[in-house]
């Protein structure tokens, strides 16, 4: 008698299950298509191509003997190979794929970009704060005049020096100008390993009709190991947090005690928002396992008690979390060149990206988004 209900629930989600899977089929087979450009892009013009900037530093460096034609054509043919790849109804491939773009080509660029991005942001958020926490539209005009009269005179008293902060972010504006075309590519060759991941992750989750799905995979078996992995992702978090909010204090430290005379308060305020970006986002892990990750808190404005909708936490966890992972190596590539071993266990992303990993995925089984085969 539970044969038929069970026939039904499979027939109900394998249309669902075939459209997530062809979406990452076409993103993979789209994807593929525009690395096609970017390799004849390097190999006809390789002295301004992407991967001859100045700030490229390959995890993998191919030997000296290998001609400079060879890395841009092998390139185009895993582009070439990917449209047919995207095809693959096993995961195995894609997860090479995966590993080729993600792991192999990526550099360390697009985290110290997602990094600083993060800490530029976390200012703003102090400053919108007061006026986000504030209950009614009078509240918030209020608190929004509160805002601007204290910058004002922050301003007028010499504290914040607006000029300057104003030169600063133009440098900075041009600084990402000169270095946009790399960046993005960089970028967008991690894109590619987190679409590859995605489709392989699809592909292994839907397994074979009929056949059952694993028992750690049900949502209360779900709830107890993604707990486990968020916290994990959360204490992986602290080392490189508390190792930059050090500057703040006379104790500064990263892999060695620094002399704290020497920071300058711009490197101060650098240390305070990129420790405050990595411990934010240390405990929005723990947002997937607790209460608070399905309805939003108290102190969330117009949205408390409300429903959160689960893409708004799977998506930037997801890619959070295959950023770190594709980082592990080239991260520690990094520190071994630089003899800089304090960048393997300050950035943990080695374990770091699979345990967000884990707990995204727990996470999404629990809200029902992802239900495997």
């Amino acid at each position: 008698m539970t044969t038929q209900p069970a026939t039904q629930r499979l027939e109900k989600l394998r249309p669902e299950r075939h459209r997530r899977t062809g979406r990452a089929a076409l993103a993979a087979f789209l994807w593929s298509l525009t690395v096609i450009p970017i390799g004849l892009w390097q190999l006809l013009d390789p002295a301004t191509g992407p991967f001859s900037h100045e700030l490229y530093d390959p995890t993998v460096r191919l030997p000296e003997a290998v001609p400079d034609w060879a890395g841009p054509a092998a390139l185009i043919a895993a582009g070439v190979l990917g449209l047919l790849a995207a095809r693959s109804t096993r995961w195995a491939l894609p997860a090479l794929f995966a590993v080729a773009f993600g792991v192999v080509m990526s550099t360390t660029a697009p985290m110290s970009l997602a990094g600083y991005l993060c800490a530029l942001f976390i200012p703003l958020l102090i400053a919108a704060s007061p006026v986000l926490i504030a209950r009614g539209p009078i509240a918030k005009t209020i608190a929004g005049l509160a805002v601007v009269g204290v910058f004002t005179a922050l301003g007028l008293t010499g504290v914040i020096d607006f000029p300057a902060v104003g030169d600063f972010l133009s440098m900075l504006g041009g600084r990402f100008a000169d270095i946009a075309a790399y960046m993005l590519v960089q970028v967008w060759m991690t894109v590619g390993g987190g679409i590859w991941a995605a489709l392989a992750l699809t592909l292994l989750l839907s397994g074979r009709d009929g056949q059952p799905a694993p028992a750690w995979l049900a949502p209360e078996r779900a709830a107890r190991w993604g707990r486990t992995a968020a916290w994990i992702a959360f204490a992986c978090s602290l080392p490189y947090g508390l190792v930059r909010m050090s500057w703040l204090t006379p104790w500064a430290w990263i892999g060695g005690p620094l002399d704290s005379s020497m920071i300058d308060p711009a490197t101060r305020v650098w240390g305070l928002c990129l420790g405050l970006a990595a411990l934010g986002g240390g405990v929005l892990c723990l947002g997937m396992t607790y209460r608070w990750g399905v309805r939003w808190p108290f102190w969330m404005p117009g949205l408390k008690g409300r429903p959160v909708p689960p893409m708004v936490a799977i998506v930037p966890a997801s890619v959070m979390a295959a950023m770190f992972t594709f980082m592990a190596l080239p991260f520690a590539a990094l520190a071994i060149r630089q003899d800089a071993p304090e960048l393997i266990w300050s950035f943990p992303f080695y374990v770091w990206g699979p345990a967000l990993g884990a707990a995204t995925l727990a996470y999404a089984i629990r809200r029902g988004v992802v239900q495997p085969r």
